[in-house]
């Protein structure tokens, strides 16, 4: 019973390490090109260099971080090559997702659903909580994938989407929170656009959600673009 103990406590670890430094990595707590210390991150995160290894070793296959040997780790900078085919993924799972969502009808309960992570994202943005916001659109994305028994898929696209992510965080910080200033990069705009996909989904028009989304998602590769100048030291 002891050794199972072990064996469980030391799978929760190395997971709650990956999610944190993951997390770290998206809002920008840890900065691309940052050096990475396995004893330091151990003892921030008061556990053994083991879960910590791991959870490096397992950041590193999905591009967040790179191992040098004889070096060092250190959080790696954003790729454009890598937004580009995150976007290109996620626009031809979710043109299918939300097909298979618009023929089968959402249910009462998933609109319901639907409705509150948009009032949440809402709360989010007007109280400048720029991580949970950017969650909260990530976790409602996530349930149309939910809805039409595709999370699998959904988990095979969060293998690419780290620069993604960063990219959207970046828009945020950048052309959001500013009263004397309207962008069309504003989250304000996503926030619409979510609005419109959810009205679309309500009255099951495909070729709406199919425009809106495509809208919505491919805006991030020229918005990266953009960032890139204002941020060169962020990017490859």
């Amino acid at each position: 019973m002891a050794a199972q103990s072990a064996v469980s406590t030391d799978v929760y670890s190395r997971d709650t390490v990956y999610q944190r430094l993951r997390g770290q990595i998206i809002d920008f707590t840890l900065l691309p090109g940052e050096l990475l210390s396995e004893n330091a991150l151990a003892a921030q995160m008061q556990t053994s260099r083991t879960p910590v290894r791991e959870a490096i070793a397992r950041l590193a296959s999905e591009h967040c971080v790179e191992v040098f040997p004889q070096r060092g780790t250190q959080v790696s900078r954003i790729s454009m090559e890598l937004v580009r085919q995150a976007v290109f993924l996620r626009l031809v799972l979710e043109r299918d997702v939300l097909e298979c969502l618009c023929k089968a009808g959402p249910t009462p309960e998933q609109m319901a659903e639907l409705e509150q992570s948009l009032a949440a994202q809402r709360a989010y943005y007007e109280k400048q909580m720029s991580a949970a916001l950017l969650e909260e659109d990530t976790r409602m994305h996530r349930l149309f994938y939910r809805y039409c028994g595709r999370e699998r898929a959904w988990d095979a696209y969060t293998e690419i989407n780290c620069d993604m992510l960063r990219v959207r965080y970046l828009q945020i910080m950048t052309y959001s929170y500013k009263s004397h200033m309207v962008s069309v990069h504003s989250w304000e705009n996503h926030l619409t656009e979510h609005r419109l996909l959810l009205a679309a989904l309500r009255r099951r028009d495909y070729e709406a959600l199919r425009f809106t989304v495509q809208q919505h998602i491919a805006s991030i590769e020229q918005d990266g673009e953009h960032l890139r100048t204002i941020y060169p030291q962020y990017f490859v």
